[in-house]
């Protein structure tokens, strides 16, 4: 199970297409399996790119989307759990 303490990252067979900035769909090229991302999990997913771990990435979203801790951990850790699940990310940091 993943938590907040964990880094994570993109998968490097996954690439992205942005739509208008507040959507995105991911590809994995392995699998062909895509993934659509709202705006919030687009914020999720770049700053995952970027190499934050799950705790930066949380106390980003509590300030940038003012929600509750608790409603920014739960998010995070969702949609996280989703992303390994659909093999687009891969926990290297536990």
């Amino acid at each position: 199970m993943v938590e907040l303490n964990h880094r994570v990252k993109p998968d490097s067979d996954v690439v992205i297409t942005e739509l208008e900035g507040k959507e995105a769909v991911l590809l994995n090229l392995a699998t062909k399996m895509y993934y659509t991302l709202n705006e919030t999990g687009l914020r999720i997913w770049q700053l995952l790119s970027s190499g934050g771990t799950l705790e930066e990435i949380n106390e980003r979203l509590q300030n940038e989307f003012d929600v509750t801790p608790e409603k920014a951990k739960g998010s995070v850790l969702n949609l996280i759990g989703e992303l390994i699940n659909e093999k687009l990310v891969k926990v290297v940091d536990e």
